[in-house]
Order: C-alpha cells, then structure tokens, then sequence
C-alpha cells in the first residue's frame, strides 16, 4: 500500500510538473491564431496579433516590420509545419522556440525559430521572430 501511494505521489508530481500553465497555453492559442491567419494569408487577423514594432527576421537576414510581414504573408501565405515547439512565459513576455520546415519550389528547408511575445492588455502579440536555417537532415 505505501509504494501504491508513493507511486501515486510521483505520478502526480510528474504530471503537475509537465503540464500545461494557463498563460502558456494563452501564449498557443495566439500562436496557433499566427499560424492560421499566416497560412491563410488573412492581413486582418495578422494585424490582431503582431504588434507594433514587430520585428521579423528571416532566415536570409531580411527583416520585416509588421506591415511589410503582413504585405509578404498575404501576398505568398505561408507553407510550413511547426515541430518540437516549447513556450516559456515570463511575466508578461513569452518565448517560443520551434523547428519548422518551410515548404518551397525548391524543396523543404528545414529552420530553428524563436519567437518573443508579450502580453498587451489581455491579448498576447509577437513582437519578435527570427529563423536560423538548419542543416539538412
């Protein structure tokens, strides 16, 4: 009966230790808002959740402010997957770091993302992304 408890005990642990935080999951639900609203190409859902002095960093070392970010989005929408994402909240600022691949003419390219948010008012806006290419895989 003690090792059931105690085993319980740690099951429990391990589960409070990994779950999900509700600013956390704050933080997925504007990402995944980011994500459909990029892949869609819809500007007016992309203005609601970059923020003003977004700063996106391409691969390449373009960078973009938020409207030349929507401009490129909804002219070319984009046409990539999301894998191994982790988000850290900070008080009012999130990170969320993932590998993507983006999916073009000339085949996959694989990316290291890191994205910064913050929390205006009740909304959680990016306001930094940058990508790293990654070595083939």
């Amino acid at each position: 009966m003690r090792s059931l408890l105690l085993t319980a005990a740690l099951c429990a642990f391990a589960f409070t230790a990994t779950a999900e935080t509700a600013a956390e999951a704050e933080v997925r639900a504007a990402h995944d808002a980011f994500l459909k609203a990029a892949k869609a190409g819809n500007a007016a859902a992309l203005s609601a959740v970059l923020a003003e002095g977004l700063q996106y960093s391409h691969s390449n070392a373009k960078l973009e402010n938020k409207k030349e970010a929507i401009d490129a989005l909804v002219k070319s929408p984009g046409n990539f997957e999301v894998h191994s994402q982790t988000i850290h909240v900070y008080g009012n600022t999130a990170t969320i770091r993932a590998k993507m691949t983006a999916h073009a003419a000339a085949g996959d390219i694989h990316l290291a993302m890191l994205q910064v948010w913050i929390k205006n008012g009740k909304q959680w806006q990016m306001v930094e992304r940058h990508t790293t290419r990654l070595p083939a895989q």
